[in-house]
């Protein structure tokens, strides 16, 4: 029996602002659908008179059995390097430069995470382009790896429009690979967390008549795309208790992200033997690690951004001699599924994760 508590929740989550304030508890109960433990909206930041919808972070709190938490999407003044905050209580965005909200949620203790870093589509006609351009400014979080909207997006255009609606969300491709390229090579200066989050926002009138399969209503994506964050104690119910208890593992990046639409991927393990540690710790040189896959898949393990083993298979132990970040990937059927933070390999007197 294992001695974490695994949940399941999404996160960038967004819905008309102007309509929030009715939308708490409609969200909660789509959660409740997907069985999600928590779900986090991300926001825009109002441009004009935020102080008007400061309110709203009042509202989190436990609908059903979800936990609906308020953060926020930050960007500059070109539209540009777009920040999920989660865990503040105000707004902190509205036109400041990355740095400048980072500098302030630092001192709240929020997590934040890159929004899609390679964030590109041309899905009617113009193209749009969302891209992170601070690798400099530090005091992130980490890193949105899995864009759900960019993935299906960015492949998509008016003339393909019904094959790719209708063959979703089978013809997800997985994460930008300049991503996880970049996500690899700043873990081997830092600790830095990945995430997938959804990007799903609430269709207009004429577009949701013509979801006949209802592949984009928020308890089907909600069922996609998900974080499974592992906790040394449980939820108890206590909204700020369990939020806080959220962000730690956010935090340390006690977590993994799946499309858990080709499959249900609750009991992924990958850690070492015992269970003392998992994703996002460090361990020692040759400390012996395991992966444990809830189904027979193809296993990816990547060391320092390079593939180092791959096989067709459920468990794998093996020997982490070298030192450095490694991490797992594996797929179902040929399709990208889930995706492990790293373990960091080092003496742990020096680590950089303490």
């Amino acid at each position: 029996m294992s001695s974490y508590k695994e949940i399941c929740g999404c996160i960038h989550i967004h819905f008309p602002l102007k309509r929030i304030e009715e939308t708490f508890e409609p969200l909660g109960r789509e959660g409740n659908k997907a069985n999600l433990d928590f779900l986090v909206i991300n926001s825009h930041t109002p441009k004009n008179n935020p102080s008007r919808y400061e309110k709203l972070f009042k509202k989190e709190g436990y609908y059903g059995k979800t936990l609906v938490i308020k953060g926020e999407e930050t960007d500059d003044r070109r539209k540009q390097n777009h920040l999920l905050v989660i865990g503040g209580t105000r707004w902190y965005g509205n036109r400041k430069e990355s740095f400048q909200v980072l500098s302030e949620i630092k001192k709240e203790g929020c997590v934040s995470f890159v929004a899609h870093p390679e964030g590109v589509h041309k899905l009617f006609l113009l193209k749009k382009e969302y891209h992170w351009e601070d690798w400099e400014t530090d005091g992130f979080t980490g890193i949105e790896i899995w864009s759900m909207l960019f993935d299906w997006a960015r492949r998509t255009r008016v003339y393909n429009l019904p094959v790719r609606y209708f063959g979703f969300p089978h013809n997800l491709q997985g994460p930008n690979p300049k991503t996880l390229s970049v996500w690899d090579a700043l873990s081997l200066k830092k600790k830095v967390v990945g995430m997938a989050g959804l990007d799903i926002h609430a269709l207009p009138f004429f577009f949701s008549l013509i979801d006949v399969k209802r592949n984009f209503r928020y308890a089907k994506i909600f069922a996609a795309l998900r974080n499974h964050l592992l906790l040394k104690e449980p939820l108890n119910g206590n909204p700020q208790e369990d939020k806080k208890k959220i962000l730690n593992a956010l935090r340390k990046g006690n977590l993994f992200f799946a499309n858990d639409l080709i499959g249900d991927s609750c009991g992924f393990y990958f850690g070492s033997e015992g269970e003392k540690f998992v994703m996002g710790d460090a361990v020692s040189a040759d400390t012996a690690l395991t992966v444990k896959l809830p189904l027979k898949a193809e296993l990816k393990i990547l060391h320092n951004g390079h593939v180092v083993h791959h096989e067709e298979t459920e468990v794998k132990q093996f020997r982490a001699e070298k030192e450095g970040v490694y991490r797992v990937e594996a797929r179902l059927k040929g399709k990208p599924w889930i995706f492990s933070n790293h373990i960091r390999v080092e003496k742990l007197q020096n680590s950089l994760f303490d």
